[in-house]
């Protein structure tokens, strides 16, 4: 628990120097970043990294998108090119190279580094203030679910959520996860506000509206967590990875958001949250 604590103090850390340079390429470097350790977790655990070629290119794509989501002729160019290159290795490679192979590289790819791209889109359409608010709604919504939920189950769990694919999840989990984040939400809503007011361009918060959606992006949260945990079933592995001490891998961390960060995107297109004053 002690290193967990500490891990997550790191990654808090890290979090505000971020937020603190929201509006510079930083935070498309750290999206890369992630979105490349994400998608060679993935590629690892399902045996798709042997295969040099696919595991090469499926990175490089993973690491380019979130510097090109703001350019969309060059993201459309990008992804033809790795969608044809792909088919190239199926076919000269084919006796050893399959399509479930090619389909997951892909699948991964553009799953992880389109999802988490959505806040780079964010800033570039709204702006520092909304961007930052946005992006603490998603993350927000996905790890506080994830705590709420940790802790809820060990207080009160009784009843198994998904035996097979997570044994360690309750109902009652799930639902103090709901309840937690729902309340830390609107607290950080207003740190946000009051965040935007002192550095950037004042925000209103529609907290109404906050409050209907916030359980909407837990449950969200709860699938991409539970989806991410049956590839780790299917595959025979425990942990992506080991780079966050007491938490695992980078997908550990952000499997949640997955689902989480391209929902809020598209809150802010047809139901927003906030609006800059």
């Amino acid at each position: 628990m002690k290193v967990r604590v500490i891990s997550s103090l790191v990654g808090l850390v890290i979090l505000l120097i971020v937020l603190a340079l929201f509006d510079t390429l930083l935070l498309n470097l750290m999206i890369a970043l992630i979105a490349f350790l994400a998608v060679y977790e993935l590629l690892s655990a399902t045996g798709c990294l042997k295969h040099r070629g696919l595991a090469v290119l499926s990175l490089l794509v993973s690491a380019a998108v979130p510097f090109l989501v703001s350019v969309p002729g060059w993201l459309l160019l990008a992804c033809y090119l790795y969608l044809a290159a792909l088919f190239l290795l199926l076919l000269r490679f084919h006796e050893k190279l399959h399509i479930e192979q090619v389909a997951m590289g892909l699948l991964f790819t553009l799953l992880v580094s389109f999802s988490l791209s959505t806040v780079v889109v964010l800033r570039d359409r709204l702006g520092t203030g909304l961007g930052v608010f946005y992006t603490m709604v998603a993350l927000g919504s996905a790890w506080l679910s994830d705590t709420g939920a940790y802790f809820s189950g060990r207080l009160f769990g009784k009843h198994k959520l998904a035996p097979y694919v997570s044994p360690k999840k309750t109902v009652e989990g799930a639902i103090g996860g709901v309840v937690v984040s729902e309340l830390l939400m609107l607290a950080i809503a207003w740190l946000c506000a009051a965040a935007a007011r002192t550095f950037w361009v004042p925000i209103q918060v529609h907290y109404h509206r906050l409050l209907l959606v916030v359980p909407i992006l837990s449950v969200m949260s709860m699938v991409g967590d539970l989806s991410a945990s049956v590839i780790k079933r299917q595959y025979g592995v425990k942990d992506y990875g080991s780079i966050i001490p007491g938490h695992g891998g980078i997908m550990d961390r952000f499997d949640s958001a997955l689902m989480v960060a391209p929902l809020v995107f598209l809150l802010s297109l047809w139901f927003p949250l906030a609006v800059q004053l």
